[in-house]
């Protein structure tokens, strides 16, 4: 198996499992949340998230209720296409886009390259999108020895369906959203209990009127 970064995902979800309404901001953390993630963010080489995160959240993917460094900011984009003003495309650190070959657009390219950020194409999954396997090779290449995937719904369950994830974090709010609120997750091609990944080494912590669940992922 080629070298990999260590992968730790941490995203904040509702009592019934959705990161968020539909297609909107919806900030669920606590103050006490907020600075766990940004802990997370400080001890982590890299940040990583799709580009409908950037679109909908536009997250700045710093360290600033934390103490440590900014991590480098990765920015999953198969077409390379990010809005202008985002903020993971201007100050605050390092930013790489990595887009999909065959579906990567050049004057986007040349345009992110233009404002300093850093772009990557590497291979495609069969849906056309950034394959995890081949980010994951190019970020160890790139000496990234642990990376933090922070969303979106798509990202996070593409890496699992890949089996590369390796730890979870995940801040549960005591709110519902239903539908069609976005799922944490989409499929993960589980047809029987006994197949689905699963937590160990778990521990659970109150933040304020939340509750942090961490464990380590075990694949069946």
């Amino acid at each position: 198996m080629p070298r990999r970064p260590y992968v730790t995902v941490h995203l904040a979800q509702s009592l019934d499992g959705r990161v968020a309404l539909d297609g909107m901001a919806t900030p669920l953390s606590t103050a006490t949340g907020r600075e766990r993630a940004h802990a997370e963010r400080a001890a982590h080489d890299a940040v990583l998230v799709g580009a409908s995160t950037v679109r909908i959240d536009d997250p700045r993917l710093t360290v600033r209720n934390a103490p440590g460094d900014h991590p480098l900011r990765v920015v999953l984009a198969s077409t390379l296409a990010l809005p202008r003003g985002a903020h993971a495309r201007s100050g605050g650190g390092k930013t790489l886009v990595i887009g999909a070959a065959g579906r990567a657009l050049g004057e986007e390219r040349a345009l992110l390259e233009a404002a300093g950020v850093d772009v990557a194409v590497v291979a495609p999954d069969p849906d056309g999108r950034v394959a995890v396997e081949s980010a994951l090779e190019l970020l160890a290449a790139r000496g990234i020895e642990r990376l933090l995937v922070e969303g979106g719904s798509k990202v996070v369950t593409s890496f699992l369906r890949a089996r590369r994830v390796d730890r979870l974090s995940i801040e549960i709010a005591m709110r519902l959203l239903g539908a069609p609120g976005t799922a944490t997750l989409g499929s993960l091609g589980v047809g029987a209990l006994e197949h689905a990944p699963s937590l160990t080494n778990v521990t659970v912590e109150r933040l304020g009127d939340n509750v942090l669940v961490r464990g380590d992922v075990v694949y069946a």
